[in-house]
């Protein structure tokens, strides 16, 4: 078992809530019966969700921006995709500014699956356009996408854009079964749609991270025994896009329970064997888990997970993070109750590497290697300090007193996961054991 320590973004773990909007493919957008219609953020309802989430610890927000295309972006007669509005642009910016004042930073979610179905307002044939044909792709990303790319830049409230929501639902060969589609196309062309986007909003903001939501292990897990595939490896994009730089950074795989136990975070640790990047749990229902017995079936043996325990059983697994579904979809009190439990709980978990303390001599206190294989170094100590080193469940697993300003701990004797190292009436920080 190998533990997966890279940061996304500078953030230990992604803390999150899915909004995923306020008004479903209107929060920012045009009318497509009437021009003259505009359609803006409710940036009060915007405000209450990510108060929620801010109240109870969580660091990404994940929002959806056009959705279906039924407001945005904007097409011509010709089906091909016009010039954004400038006001696209300052809403987007809006809803980011207000979650760098809330201490939140947001992914950008441009599509979902929705675009070829049959709903208000969505112009299937156009948007099956943007996805397939070469020069219909270029214009949306030359007219709408890098527009806006350019204008938010490297916000610092940005967390990633993400190309796709379930582009798998597209597909005959993964969703077959799902209703109310009009039209159909091929992972090759989603394939070759995240190659061509993720390389052009790579171009025009370098250091921004590139994402995309997929479906689940079927899809983002290299494991055939298991009939899983990653669509969504460098090589699977390039090889459909030629862009060599349309790339992800990170992976988000959604959960829910048709996936069943062998396609569970919650019961398989993270393995780079099977996932080349780091990857967030981007959806999952803020429910007890639980399988009912099937003949032939183990997963009657497997453990019980109460909803408030999802969050930090992606934790103790070593998943990159957890967002939550969602704000506006799971909407009763008693769910939004278990989705705060659930971020609460992560955030009560998770301790910074930087600490929490404002005590200027605290926080020149200093942990490392972070990740550590052996042995780690604190440094920036006073003789006498007390340091704990506490194991996921809180259990304290190694003491020291402090005799230097710089203590060298042995750890080599634990297992790999995370840890909080503890000075006595002072700091916490968080530490890999790898």
């Amino acid at each position: 078992m190998q533990m997966q320590s890279e940061k996304i973004n500078d953030v230990l773990f992604i803390n999150g809530l899915n909004l995923a909007w306020i008004e479903f493919g209107r929060d920012v957008g045009v009318d497509p019966n009437d021009p003259n219609k505009e359609y803006h953020p409710d940036i009060s309802k915007f405000e209450e969700a990510m108060n929620f989430a801010n109240k109870h610890g969580a660091n990404v927000v994940r929002w959806w921006y056009h959705t279906n295309g039924s407001t945005n972006p904007v097409f011509d007669k010709n089906q091909m995709v016009g010039q954004n509005p400038d006001f696209f642009h300052k809403d987007v910016k809006t809803i980011l500014d207000l979650a760098q004042s809330k201490n939140l930073r947001i992914q950008i979610c441009l599509w979902s699956f929705d675009m070829l179905k049959k709903q208000w307002g969505v112009n299937v044939e156009a948007n099956k356009k943007i996805l397939i044909q070469e020069k219909y792709t270029k214009a949306y990303i030359d007219n709408a996408l890098i527009p806006l790319v350019t204008f938010i830049g490297n916000h610092p409230a940005l967390f990633a854009w993400e190309i796709f929501n379930e582009p798998e639902g597209m597909t005959n060969k993964y969703a077959k079964h799902w209703p109310d589609f009009k039209d159909r196309v091929e992972m090759s062309d989603i394939q070759r749609f995240i190659n061509k986007t993720a390389g052009a909003i790579r171009r025009a903001q370098t250091n921004v991270k590139i994402t995309n939501g997929a479906l689940g292990f079927l899809t983002n897990v290299n494991d055939p025994k298991n009939g899983y595939y990653n669509a969504y490896s460098d090589v699977n994009l390039i090889n459909q896009g030629n862009d060599d730089m349309g790339y992800l950074d990170f992976y988000n795989i959604h959960y829910y329970k048709w996936a069943r136990s062998k396609g569970s975070p919650f019961h398989s640790v993270y393995n780079p064997k099977l996932i080349d990047k780091p990857a967030i749990i981007g959806e999952y229902y803020p429910d007890d888990l639980s399988f009912d017995y099937k003949s032939g079936d183990m997963d009657h043996k497997l453990p019980f997970f109460s909803a408030s325990n999802l969050g930090t059983a992606l934790i103790k697994n070593q998943w990159a993070g957890s967002i939550v579904w969602s704000w506006t979809d799971r909407n009763s009190d008693e769910e939004k109750e278990r989705m705060a439990a659930i971020m609460t709980r992560v955030s009560k978990n998770l301790l910074h590497i930087d600490g929490v303390s404002s005590n200027k001599k605290d926080n020149a206190i200093k942990i490392y290697p972070n990740p550590a294989k052996d042995k780690v170094h604190v440094k920036g100590l006073m003789l006498g300090d007390k340091i704990g080193i506490y194991d996921f469940s809180g259990n304290i697993v190694k003491k020291v007193i402090a005799q230097h300003d710089i203590e060298i701990i042995w750890i080599e004797n634990l297992q790999i996961g995370y840890y909080s190292v503890v000075i006595e009436g002072r700091k916490q920080l968080k530490m890999y054991k790898k």
